[in-house]
């Protein structure tokens, strides 16, 4: 359980690491580009970790068979990664990041509830001083010094 606490906690910093390095991308090549940039190599990455690990098989068939909506995947991955690029611009780093954390922390909780039928009240109210945190600090960082 340590390990994929730990896991968690790292693929925390490599989302944020690699928003900024994207962010820097999209300064030189423009959103499009660097959004574009990002997800060819993405892909070529994971084609050739498909390709080196033990468990290699691309079978065709089997995207046929896929539901449509898993392939909304990629569409809601590629939407996240330029709105992401076009607010990096506009909020600091910690505002997006907490931003980022309170939106998927939502999405998950509407994703249990619509899904699952599963709705927890204390969740809610996590969510809500998360925000309220983000407001409040923003309110202290806008106000003139004394």
């Amino acid at each position: 359980m340590a390990f994929m606490l730990t896991l968690a906690f790292v693929n925390g910093c490599a989302t944020v690491i690699s928003k900024m390095i994207n962010y820097r991308c999209t300064k030189y090549l423009g959103t499009n580009n660097g959004s574009l940039v990002n997800y060819v190599v993405a892909s070529v990455l994971s084609f050739v970790l498909l390709a080196i690990s033990s468990k290699f098989s691309i079978n065709l068939y089997s995207f046929s068979q896929a539901p449509w909506w898993a392939y909304l995947g990629g569409a809601f991955g590629i939407v996240a990664f330029i709105i992401s690029m076009i607010t990096l611009s506009h909020l600091k780093v910690m505002e997006s990041t907490i931003l980022l954390l309170t939106g998927q922390l939502t999405a998950g909780i509407l994703f249990d509830a619509f899904m699952f039928h599963n709705i927890n009240l204390k969740k809610l109210l996590g969510i809500l001083l998360v925000a309220a945190g983000i407001i409040w600090d923003n309110k202290i960082s806008h106000m003139p010094e004394k």
